[in-house]
């Protein structure tokens, strides 16, 4: 008996790779939309599960952040003990809100880092579009096949 179950489209996780593909694409386009990201973590957090890969997070430092910024913007909770990933994450304005139109302005959605996955990037914090970008790199391969 199986307990797959399509949803629509979506049936297989070479469709959810291109689902986050064009997800990263939005994001990308929209100057780091809060909402855009949102579909794009929790799509990403998914992944491992339609892959069979779920113990691949507890051994690579992009997907541990994945799986915390997404489980955090899913419980509107950042701080969680089963998560140690990010400290802290905001849009970064150069403006006040409200007084220019959207998007008339770059502002990067940074997600600041721990210490333990700082060391291991090499990198205090990232924006959500590199990390999408390094997202899509780590799953390429399991999902792209070369040609022959």
């Amino acid at each position: 008996m199986t307990t797959h179950i399509d949803f629509f489209e979506l049936k297989t996780p070479a469709d959810l790779y291109e689902k986050l593909k064009r997800d990263l694409t939005a994001l990308e386009e929209s100057g780091q939309n809060t909402d855009i990201a949102f579909n794009f973590f929790v799509t990403a957090e998914h992944l491992p599960d339609w892959l069979n890969q779920r113990p691949l997070i507890k051994n690579n430092a992009i997907l541990r952040i994945v799986s915390h910024i997404a489980n955090g913007a899913k419980h509107f909770h950042l701080k969680d003990k089963r998560h140690k990933s990010v400290v802290s994450n905001e849009k970064h304005r150069v403006f006040e809100e409200g007084v220019y139109e959207a998007n008339v302005f770059y502002e990067p959605l940074l997600i600041k880092l721990s210490d333990a996955e700082s060391r291991e990037l090499n990198i205090i914090e990232i924006d959500a579009v590199e990390l999408g970008q390094k997202v899509l790199e780590f799953w390429k391969h399991y999902i792209e096949k070369p040609n022959n």
